[in-house]
């Protein structure tokens, strides 16, 4: 019986030291640079539905959306342009993204997921790290697997995006 009552009590206090963080989503930037042309911008207006545990990151979910109508590139007509003709935002508002897997130490790790802009949902590898107060990801995608092609060559449409995702501890 003693036993059991310490494995218990040391259960629980592993659920309550579970260290939980809260996005702040007022302040998360969503970046991207569109390689061959050398274009960058943001897209904003995240909304997180994830959990994040640190003590636990497998049991994590990094899922979350932004609103196509805010792309901004510091240039308004390219900016209607991007929204009106290649994300269609009216009929497309949202991009999300939906974690799968999650995979490393906690001070860096693999996101994998699937992405879906346009209604095209293809899986997509984020990188993440671990800074003091919030967490950075990376990853490449090819804008012309969701029916995005700024250039007729494929290889030409390649995008990265950068997050950086502000946080709080528990």
């Amino acid at each position: 019986m003693y036993k059991f009552l310490i494995i218990v009590l040391f259960n629980c206090s592993v659920t309550i030291s579970a260290q939980t963080v809260k996005i702040d989503e007022s302040t998360a930037e969503v970046a991207f640079v569109f390689v061959d042309d050398d274009v960058d911008g943001t897209i904003s207006d995240l909304t997180f539905t994830g959990n994040i545990n640190l003590d636990k990151l497998a049991n994590s979910q990094f899922n979350g959306s932004v609103a196509t109508e805010t792309i901004d590139t510091d240039n308004w007509l390219r900016n209607r342009h991007l929204r009106n003709k290649y994300f269609k935002y009216k009929d497309f508002p949202r991009l999300s993204f939906k974690s799968t897997e999650i995979r490393g130490d906690g001070k860096e790790f693999i996101v994998r997921g699937t992405l879906t802009i346009r209604g095209i949902t293809k899986p997509v590898t984020f990188t993440f790290a671990k800074r003091p107060s919030s967490f950075y990801a990376t990853t490449m995608i090819n804008a012309a697997d969701f029916d995005i092609n700024i250039h007729e060559e494929k290889e030409r449409n390649m995008v990265q995006i950068m997050i950086t995702l502000p946080y709080t501890t528990n």
